[in-house]
């Protein structure tokens, strides 16, 4: 097989290769940066798509790998990053005794953030056997889910905004999302894809919904807005779902 076959691959690879540097940079706290490298595994994940349709460039290899590297940067990335700002809450200490010494019910409530990567496991391997997610997606994507952690991971790293520090500053906080968001992922609520087949307003009416609010979020709030437009998306998609049961 040419290089030119491999191109979309080798950009697939810089996503897991981030995905494993944001864990490693995780590992020792460094919340900010773990975050921006989610952020830039996702990008890649978005241009391994590209690549492949640009260069027609299709292999069955690459679909497996591209689910590989979506478990690592969007399935244990984010899990093991809100892990560590968790156990951060719970303890000032981060070393082996501090985490051993916690009663069970903290121990509990540390490790549930990787509920993220089971469900996220179920959802990848459920995208890659399920033939009705053309025109959308069933359930919550993972790169979305990683985005939403990541960016409120970086949000509380770096707000002035004293509300928003003491709601986020609450390890029940980050456990909550994490099992809305596992439920999210394994959910059969219909879900926004952001596929054009025309232009027209009446085919693609909650895309333009979607990216037109998310602009005014992004422009008017800037790095607050990123959690939001993940939010909106879900609600978004929630009135989809509907919308599309009624007119079945």
């Amino acid at each position: 097989m040419s290089l030119r076959n491999h191109m979309p691959n080798i950009v697939t690879a810089l996503n897991l290769l981030f995905g494993c540097l944001s864990i490693a940079w995780a590992s020792y706290d460094y919340f900010g940066i773990a975050a921006i490298l989610i952020f830039i595994a996702a990008i890649m994940d978005f241009l391994d798509g590209l690549v492949a349709r640009f260069l027609k460039a299709y292999s069955s290899i690459g679909a497996q790998l591209d689910s590989l590297a979506d478990m690592v940067s969007f399935g244990f990335a984010p899990a093991f990053l809100v892990f560590r700002k968790v156990l951060m809450l719970y303890t000032p200490s981060l070393k082996t005794p501090a985490l051993l010494s916690l009663d069970w019910i903290s121990g509990m409530a540390v490790f549930l953030p990787f509920i993220l990567s089971i469900f996220a496991a179920f959802r990848l391997a459920k995208f890659n056997i399920d033939t009705r997610q053309n025109d959308y997606f069933i359930g919550l994507p993972t790169p979305a889910m990683a985005l939403f952690f990541a960016a409120s991971v970086y949000l509380y790293q770096n707000t002035e905004i004293q509300l928003i520090y003491r709601v986020m500053n609450d390890a029940f906080f980050w456990d909550g999302l994490a099992v809305l968001f596992s439920f999210l992922m394994v959910s059969e609520i219909k879900m926004i894809s952001l596929k054009f087949k025309n232009f027209r307003w009446s085919d693609n009416q909650f895309q333009y919904l979607f990216i037109g609010i998310s602009a005014i979020l992004c422009v008017s709030l800037q790095t607050i807005s990123i959690p939001l437009i993940i939010l909106w998306y879900v609600i978004l998609s929630f009135v989809y779902h509907i919308y599309n049961a009624k007119t079945a």
